[in-house]
């Protein structure tokens, strides 16, 4: 047993030797910041929100949808972002620059090393880290970031949530490890209630040198976790998410590369949505996922409702290096009805580029074709979507008394600066070792000058006469020179070439020194001058692009735009300059943004505010000094500070000023990866007054305020406040279920669910609302309270009787005390029966009632059996137990829509569809068209 278990010990030793010693050849994405290709977008995404500020545009594709228990509802939305193109971004799993939100999952930002990378506290190079890794969720409806923070002297973690706006709770489960934290899994729970599974995740591993260092090379983590389920408030589940995963290794079969974990389903009460992936073998270890989504479907419980099919290309870049460099570009997202194509989008793109481009340009901000990025996107329509881009450029003070006089000192740039020669001598060191020269120009001021250097062995040929040209001279015995103006040395010794000296005019003398052999000595002697201004007060982003302009064209081939906003991001306030900054993160914000919406219709002027209107500053952060940037997370995108608005001929016709309190969200101090400290903040209250100018003159104007004041606890409105130009003053006030002491909904976790609304007019109520939970046995509202004007008193506007196990209500009653219940069919996923008058009680034991239910369980199943449900539920609607009240009856293709409607008074109604699910006419029950609808897209 022994022996056994010793040859256990020396398997293992041995594979972890290897492991230790593969040399890994090609992209590893577990040794990258992004360790998941298809989700890296997601760190643009939150970190850089497309907006004006930022001069990004916004651009998005809903594809697919579908609704869950409760309301609840998912689905996949295509977006791309054209700042993620450069080399060092990977090509997801559908394209580069573009990303697809489907289901959920939390990425991870690796800053520096990995977190979690010393894990056994025996071995030699463990030490007890601080922990600096990001993590960035996105889920339905939200999208944000936290971090896990680490004291390392008592070995404890916290987690630090980044986007405290979205009011989420997060928590953790981790592994029972004493030298590190590994996390197994997340939970979010959203201030509704609703909770969110992170329980799978995919993995990857490390190889690069310092993992190796610290022998670690191959260790395994989790590279990001996905979702798998979800809960409502009161733990009903409202979808679950399949995964398809996989397993990859190196080609020595052993070396592991990752474990993916791509979503396969969306799985809901109505049905689902399927994704089908391509995988390319040749892609792995290069900048590609080598997964890409082929299509994804939407499919009730009978068939495929919609598809949609992805086509991609692999474009070699500019100048191609190996066949590894080519990276995945979405062409193409067809909507098809089997093998029949019903729409196309396609996209186009600047051809990409393995280099960084460069767009510094002497004309300032001109227009770029940023390589590889989105230039046109052809609708299915066959009308096209055209984005123009320029290059980008920040503030620069180019006309200061001060940088005019820098330039004849410094070299800053040749847009603005020639370097002519002013002089030049040549000698030979066999007659002279020292020349005399004088440097022009006012000898009371310093004058830069350069010196350019050059010297040349020859000798004369005894046969020809001729000069030779020498073996080159060893380095340490090449001809010196010493420049001195006067008595001062400038410089001894010197040989190198191009040499810059700032010294006054007047007399200077050169002296060589010759350690070897004589030769020719040449001296060039060039000075700055500057071109003529006025200078443009910008200074150029070396490969920054942002939007110019966007052109919307009928058709392909037209060339005059059916509609064009153009863009300008010049200071309003500094003539020719740029808004541009540069903020604290590195990333670039415009304060100024003109928006002008094609011809004839005036324009929009955009003020924002940045991290610039509040700088940062050193304080003392555990004990050390630290940069601090206050209200960074509000600031990262530019926030709206004022809007003018005007007319063609430049007259000012309205605008608003915003005021903003901005208070801390966390008094925790969080360090970002760019080098600084921050808290994370909120608007607790926001201002807004608005001016219209009638007349297109400041002389006269109509004014209107508004407020709105946040709460502290669930960041919702708690107050507002509007003014209108007649001075109506109309307020709102608003209360949670902290107000209300609602204990079960607090421990719940709806804390963000808006209970009570009260509308007051010149101090007077006018209107109130109130929703109630008095069930305690769920979370489920039980009544709506009303306000009576006249009385100034409330009432109970309606009660919320019954809601079935699935949540869905069944039963209301009005305030004249009248019930009006619910069939709910299809499995419990549609109402196909709405009695007015009927207690639920009354006829929920009914053989029709029952019958109609299963009908419509069976038509889910087989959209066949429709015809007999419509006899149920005539059945129902004609029971003599019902022949009181008045009843209404509903059918549907489940995920496509109603496909009968039958009235209280008994009027049908027969909505058809098309291939894609669309409505294309509307018949009576006789079978007569009511309405026709005509698509006419072109193919």
């Amino acid at each position: 047993m022994k022996k056994i278990y010793m040859c256990l010990i020396s398997l293992i030793a041995l594979h972890y030797n290897v492991q230790a010693q593969h040399q890994f050849q090609g992209v590893n994405f577990g040794d990258m910041p992004s360790p998941v290709p298809s989700l890296s977008a997601i760190t643009n995404y939150t970190d850089t929100p497309r907006s004006l500020a930022s001069g990004i545009p916004e651009i998005s594709f809903p594809l697919l949808s579908i609704p869950g228990y409760g309301g609840s509802g998912f689905g996949l939305q295509l977006g791309y972002n054209p700042l993620n193109v450069s080399p060092s971004d990977a090509a997801g799993e559908v394209g580069t620059g573009w990303f697809m939100s489907k289901g959920g999952a939390i990425s991870r930002q690796i800053n520096g090393n990995l977190d979690e990378v010393f894990q056994n506290t025996a071995s030699a190079h463990y030490e007890k880290n601080v922990f600096d890794d990001e993590y960035y969720y996105n889920f339905p409806g939200f999208s944000g970031k936290f971090k896990i923070e680490r004291d390392t002297e008592q070995n404890t973690f916290r987690l630090v949530d980044l986007s405290p706006l979205n009011h989420v709770k997060i928590t953790y489960t981790k592994q029972s490890n004493t030298a590190t934290l590994i996390v197994d899994s997340f939970t979010i729970t959203d201030d509704e209630g609703n909770t969110y599974y992170f329980n799978d995740y995919s993995v990857a591993a490390v190889y690069d040198s310092f993992y190796q260092t610290v022998g670690a090379s191959g260790l395994e983590y989790k590279s990001a976790f996905f979702l798998t389920r979800i809960t409502n408030a009161n733990g009903l589940e409202t979808a679950n998410f399949t995964y398809q995963k996989n397993t990859k290794y190196d080609t020595d079969n052993t070396t592991l590369l990752y474990k993916s974990c791509q979503l396969q389903k969306i799985n809901t009460a109505s049905g689902n949505i399927e994704i089908v992936y391509d995988y390319d073998q040749t892609l792995e270890k290069t900048m590609n996922d080598p997964y890409s989504i082929k299509k994804v479907m939407l499919n009730n419980f009978y068939g495929k409702v919609a598809e949609y099919v992805f086509e991609y290309s692999y474009p070699f870049p500019l100048n191609p290096g190996t066949a590894t460099d080519k990276k995945r570009q979405l062409d193409r997202i067809k909507k098809m009805d089997g093998q029949n194509i019903l729409e196309e989008t396609a996209f186009f793109y600047n051809p990409p580029s393995l280099e960084n481009p460069n767009f510094v340009s002497c004309q300032g901000s001109v227009v770029v074709n940023p390589p590889g990025v989105l230039s046109k996107i052809v609708h299915p329509t066959k009308g096209t979507t055209q984005y123009i881009y320029e290059s980008s450029e920040t503030y620069a003070d180019r006309s200061s008394p001060a940088f005019l006089e820098s330039l004849t000192q410094y070299y800053i740039s040749s847009c603005i600066q020639d370097q002519p020669n002013f002089l030049d001598f040549q000698f030979s060191t066999n007659q002279t070792l020292t020349y005399s020269f004088t440097i022009p120009g006012d000898p009371s001021k310093k004058k830069a000058f350069w010196v350019n250097y050059g010297d040349v062995y020859t000798d004369i040929d005894p046969n020809t006469g001729e000069p030779i040209l020498l073996p080159p001279v060893p380095e340490n015995k090449r001809i010196t020179y010493t420049l001195k103006r006067g008595n001062e040395v400038l410089t001894a010794n010197q040989k190198g070439s191009n040499k810059e000296f700032l010294n006054y005019p007047g007399q200077y003398t050169v002296t060589i020194n010759v350690p070897l052999r004589h030769g020719q000595v040449s001296f060039f002697l060039s000075e700055l001058v500057p071109k003529p201004g006025p200078y443009r007060n910008a200074s150029p982003v070396y490969s920054g692009y942002r939007i110019n302009s966007i052109k919307k064209y009928l058709n392909d081939t037209s060339s005059i735009p059916v509609t064009a906003v153009s863009y300008s991001y010049d200071d309003s306030s500094i003539p020719n300059a740029s808004s541009g900054y540069t903020s604290i993160d590195g990333k670039i914000l415009f304060k100024n943004v003109k928006v002008t919406e094609g011809t004839g219709k005036g324009y929009t002027r955009y003020y924002f505010k940045t991290d610039k209107d509040y700088p940062s500053y050193f304080t003392t952060i555990n004990g050390n000094q630290a940069s601090f940037q206050p209200y960074y997370n509000l600031l990262k995108s530019g926030i709206l500070d004022k809007k003018e608005v005007y007319s063609e001929s430049n007259q000012l016709i309205g605008k608003d000023n915003y005021e903003y309190t901005f208070s801390t969200a966390s008094d925790v101090d969080y360090y970002m990866d760019s080098g600084f400290y921050s808290k994370t903040a909120f608007i607790s209250q926001t201002k807004n007054m608005s001016f219209v100018y009638p007349s297109g003159s400041g002389s006269s104007s109509l004014q209107s305020s508004s407020e709105n004041t946040v709460r502290a606890d669930n960041y919702k409105l708690s107050y507002s406040k509007t003014i209108a130009s007649d001075g109506l003053v109309t307020e709102g006030f608003y209360k949670y279920a902290q107000d209300k002491n609602q204990t079960k909904l607090l421990a719940a976790n709806m804390t963000g669910l808006l209970l009570e609304s009260e509308v007051k007019e010149d101090g007077k109520t006018t209107g109130k609302s109130e929703t109630k939970f008095d069930n305690g046995t769920n979370v489920y509202p039980t009544s709506v309270m009303g306000y009576n004007i006249q009385t100034q008193s409330n009432f109970t506007a309606s009660t919320l009787d019954v809601y079935d196990d699935k949540g869905n209500l069944v039963q209301i009653t009005g305030k004249n005390g009248v019930p009006t219940t619910t069939i709910w069919g299809y499995y419990q996923t549609l109402p196909i029966a709405v009695i007015s008058g009927a207690a639920y009680s009354q006829i929920s034991s009914l053989s029709t009632v029952t019958a109609a239910v299963a009908a419509s369980n069976l038509d889910r199943d087989n959209p066949a059996n429709e015809p007999a449900l419509i006899q149920a539920l005539e059945n129902l609607r004609k029971d003599p137990a019902l022949k009181n009240y008045g009843v209404t009856a509903t059918t549907y293709d489940p995920l496509v829509g109603v496909t009968q409607s039958i009235s209280a008074n008994g009027i049908r109604t027969v909505n058809v569809y098309d291939k894609a699910g669309r409505l294309i006419r509307i018949k009576n029950a006789e079978g007569e068209t009511l309405q026709e609808n005509q698509y006419n897209y072109k193919h």
